[in-house]
């Protein structure tokens, strides 16, 4: 009975694996060479070390979301209850994020240690890596739509619908790209789908921008309309870190598209792709944790109360009361109307 036997050799300084499958007859010393094929692979260097620094890297952000997820639940336990929660789930998001792109590294730099042909092969943690990471940029997305539309309804009806329509296609493209990433097998197959993952990161970063444009003008409206200076020192903290968290995702994305198209054979997007989730959480939670800014340089002795979420939408329906009471409403007075507009505003949610 004939016997096939296939070998591979690797070609260190050309970067080829070279295939070939031997047909051995019985009771004969000759082999004939069925098929020969040559495959060209990136180095090492620039694709399971790329994954690797992104993921040391990502390991660090980690830490970081830890400390702010602490700090939010200590100072802000009586958040709303939306916030609160889409914060615990973006944890547990990140956090399982963190075990499948261990295994993955596991299995690229120890289990198939030596096999080439078996880094070649999609793993099917590096899979699920795919998936969370969707559904942390469309968690995130989600509750910065939210907090938009919550402002936008008193200015413009339009921005706020434009806003969940981009959001809602920003889904459909994760979920499409979820979809197909399990229809491949090795990261030769990647140049299928590659349309796929464009549309992605395109859909992402155009979400990205749209979102932080808004929230900032919607922010600098709240900022003219009040005359507590400790209060817009508030809004301009929080407008600062909606425009660096929406610049750096922005730029993230962005750089994971062009390494994508430039080098379609390494792993370097892959390896950033492993930083974006952890950006997203940290700029969300940054933006959640400075609310607690007080202005010590303040002309108006206020209290010092933390800073809510939605409390730009407290000074929005306190504007009447703010103009008319400039000169004649004390401090704590204006405090205690803010108190009672913030419990309407509980009430109507």
């Amino acid at each position: 009975m004939p016997l096939i036997i296939s070998r591979y050799h690797v070609s260190h300084s050309s970067g080829q694996i070279s295939i070939g499958h031997l047909f051995l007859t019985p009771k004969s010393t000759t082999y004939r060479i069925l098929t020969i094929c040559s495959v060209v692979i990136p180095s090492i260097a620039s694709t399971l070390g790329a994954v690797y620094l992104g993921s040391c890297v990502a390991l660090v952000l980690y830490g970081i979301t830890n400390l702010q997820t602490f700090l939010y639940y200590k100072r802000y336990s009586d958040d709303w209850w939306f916030y609160r929660y889409s914060v615990a789930v973006l944890w547990v998001f990140d956090t399982l994020h963190v075990i499948l792109s261990t295994h993955a590294l596991y299995f690229y730099l120890i289990e198939s240690f030596g096999d080439y042909l078996g880094l070649i092969k999609i793993v099917w943690s590096f899979q699920l890596d795919v998936v969370l990471n969707n559904l942390v940029i469309v968690c995130v997305h989600i509750v910065y739509s939210v907090r938009l539309w919550m402002l936008g309804r008193h200015f413009h009806r339009v921005v706020p619908w434009f806003v969940v329509f981009i959001v809602l296609a920003s889904c459909a493209a994760a979920i499409l790209l979820s979809f197909e990433v399990f229809t491949i097998s090795d990261f030769f197959q990647l140049h299928d789908i590659s349309r796929t993952i464009e549309g992605a990161l395109a859909t992402a970063a155009t979400v990205d921008i749209i979102i932080a444009l808004s929230l900032c003008y919607y922010l600098l409206k709240c900022r003219v309309t009040t005359v507590f200076s400790s209060t817009t020192v508030r809004l301009m903290v929080i407008l600062r870190f909606i425009l660096i968290s929406g610049l750096a995702t922005t730029a993230c994305s962005l750089i994971i598209l062009i390494t994508f198209l430039a080098s379609p054979d390494t792993l370097i997007f892959a390896g950033i792709s492993f930083i974006i989730p952890k950006l997203y959480i940290n700029s969300l939670l940054a933006m959640f944790n400075t609310r607690g800014t007080k202005d010590h340089s303040s002309s108006i002795s206020v209290p010092h109360r933390p800073f809510k979420v939605h409390d730009e939408e407290r000074i929005i329906n306190t504007i009447p009361l703010s103009t008319i009471g400039q000169g004649t409403t004390t401090s704590e007075d204006s405090i205690n109307t803010g108190s009672k507009s913030e419990l309407r505003f509980h009430g109507s949610v």
